[in-house]
């Protein structure tokens, strides 16, 4: 239908937004975009203005190739009412919308156009916001799934006050030659979220959940919804952050995340080419808050299973976190900590891990930190600026400096702990205190 001389424009993004509004007028609500191009006789689609898809609407990409066109700011794909001012209310909710990926389907952000978190708003560049590849903006019932995202721009897909979505079968590759080229972006008011199959490298974080009260809050919040992100499901991440964070979860400013449940998450970077990874797994941060920081009782109910890392650190806990469980942590390559923090002000209330293992041998570390561990300064536990309680089930290290790292009052009770090759099994002060198996570590 998209091939259809009646619905040529000028450019191949007027053509699909002709193809979809006509389908839509005569109460046709799919409509494929195949692999060829009759419009311009190629096998690629470029964008040059974003897709608008309404509701109860799905746009089948079938084995197609879509690039962003050089020198423009817009999305590739967003929600009808996106960006609007009815978008800010209730009655303006989009809904049942549905992009899926059939075969061998490439979404390329092309050649950058120099909008970056510095230049935005600056210079005659319009906001960043433009360059996220996906924008969704208050929808219900969201759908994407079976697509190869090459390039981004900044963030690939971004959602603000969205919820009832499903995103799965999603694989990136992104060269990280511009900062902030995240993967899939859950912002204020996200909640009943289902994210599956997420593979590939990214410039930054693979799936960043930040709910703050930067400026795009005002832009788009909704009136009558809450800004909290909420009921979210995560299985099955395998991916390359660069640098950064494999999952991320950051709030401030009186926004809460919660009820978050993680299974199956590996930090697949190639370390041995660049430098680690910060965390597979990282719960707040001292920084970005614009109002209030995080309280205590806010980040809460989080569960993390099935982890393996090989960044610099595991779990990294960075702020205030109540009623976590984390089970079946493992560390290889050359982690500094299985478990750290950054930063100061960490507390922490009935946090929970389960089978902690921490190991060198099956690496180089073996031969270059384990005969000379006074070189080394990771630990299974690093414990610094963290106050509270926390308690470990199953703790499994080989040719560690230190079991635990602490120097402000955290209580750590460890049952089942088996280490081999311990350096030193304890480096506390300022009341730090760790118990293992009854027995108190000094």
């Amino acid at each position: 239908m998209v091939n259809q001389p009646c619905f040529f424009g000028q450019t191949d993004c007027q053509t699909i937004q002709n193809a979809i509004d006509g389908a839509a007028a005569r109460g046709v609500r799919t409509l494929t975009i195949p692999r060829y191009n009759a419009r311009t006789d190629s096998m690629q689609w470029r964008i040059c203005q974003a897709i608008r898809i309404p509701s109860d609407f799905t746009l089948i990409l079938d084995n197609c190739y879509m690039v962003m066109e050089t020198g423009v700011y817009d999305h590739m794909f967003t929600n009808l009412r996106a960006g609007t001012p009815v978008a800010n209310t209730l009655e303006g909710e989009d809904h049942d919308i549905t992009i899926l990926g059939k075969g061998n389907v490439c979404l390329d952000g092309g050649e950058h156009n120099h909008l970056l978190e510095k230049t935005s708003g600056k210079y005659g560049f319009p906001r960043v916001w433009k360059n996220t590849m996906f924008f969704w903006h208050n929808v219900r019932g969201l759908r994407v799934e079976g697509l190869h995202i090459e390039n981004q721009r900044w963030w690939a897909i971004t959602h603000v006050f969205c919820r009832d979505v499903t995103i799965k079968n999603i694989n990136f590759d992104a060269i990280p030659h511009v900062p902030n080229m995240d993967g899939i972006d859950l912002r204020v008011g996200c909640n009943h979220f289902d994210i599956q199959n997420i593979t590939g490298r990214t410039g930054d974080d693979v799936i960043a959940m930040t709910a703050l009260c930067a400026n795009e809050y005002h832009w788009w919040k909704v009136e009558g919804k809450d800004s909290h992100i909420h009921d979210v499901k995560i299985r099955n991440v395998q991916g390359d952050p660069f640098i950064h964070l494999v999952i991320r979860f950051l709030n401030h400013d009186g926004n809460e995340i919660y009820n978050v449940d993680v299974d199956t998450v590996m930090d697949a970077s190639d370390f041995t080419t660049k430098k680690r990874p910060h965390a597979t797994v990282d719960l707040g941060c001292v920084l970005y808050s614009k109002v209030c920081k995080s309280q205590l009782g806010q980040t809460r109910d989080i569960r993390v299973r099935n982890v393996t890392s090989r960044g610099e650190t595991a779990i990294r806990l960075n702020n205030q976190l109540c009623d976590a469980e984390f089970t079946n942590i493992k560390t290889f390559g050359d982690n500094i900590d299985a478990i750290g923090t950054q930063g100061k002000g960490c507390e922490v209330k009935n946090v929970r891990f389960r089978d902690v293992y921490y190991g060198s041998a099956q690496q180089e570390i073996f031969v270059s930190t384990a005969l000379s561990p006074d070189k080394y300064h990771g630990a299974v536990l690093d414990m610094t600026n963290i106050t509270g309680e926390l308690e470990v089930e199953g703790l499994y290290a080989h040719q560690v400096r230190h079991l635990i790292k602490g120097n402000a009052p955290i209580t750590v009770k460890a049952t089942k702990v088996h280490a081999e090759g311990c350096w030193q099994a304890a480096q506390l002060s300022g009341g730090a205190r760790m118990l293992a198996d009854g027995e108190e570590l000094k």
